[in-house]
């Protein structure tokens, strides 16, 4: 039983840009070559045939990575260097940093708010005044 389960493209044997044409003609080509189930290549063409369920298979199938040319050129340097440090010497106890407890006060006491800028006046053409109130109507 395989791992995973082909995609219509693989059942078939066609390119993702494949037309209806291509699909009836490969339907043919896959029975006679027998891989895989009449049902298998009845189905696969059937959605292939079908673009709202074509673009879905389409959309979650994975695509190939990209090739990356000089990959040995650009992994050279780490793999110059052996991955495990047995032949390393100890490190400087110097070399080590060394907390202090008013380095970790420091690091956790709460920041001092900040100072806030005192507001700008409000110029008397802006000002609120009782033109802005609507009217109130008194009752007697």
């Amino acid at each position: 039983m395989p791992l995973h389960e082909p995609s219509p493209y693989e059942v078939l044997g066609l390119p993702p840009t494949a037309g209806v044409r291509e699909i009836n003609l490969a339907v043919g080509q896959a029975m006679r070559l027998g891989r895989f189930s009449r049902q298998q290549i009845q189905e696969s063409a059937a959605l292939l045939r079908n673009p709202e369920r074509r673009l879905e298979v389409d959309v979650q199938q994975l695509l190939p990575p990209d090739p990356v040319d000089g990959t040995a050129d650009l992994l050279a340097p780490a793999l110059a260097e052996p991955l495990l440090g047995g032949e390393r010497p100890p490190p400087d106890p110097a070399d080590l940093l060394v907390l202090r407890r008013d380095d970790l006060e420091a690091d956790f006491t709460e920041p001092a708010p900040p100072v806030a800028a005192p507001e700008p006046p409000v110029p008397a053409r802006f000002a609120a005044d009782l033109s802005v109130l609507p009217p109130i109507e008194i009752p007697e």
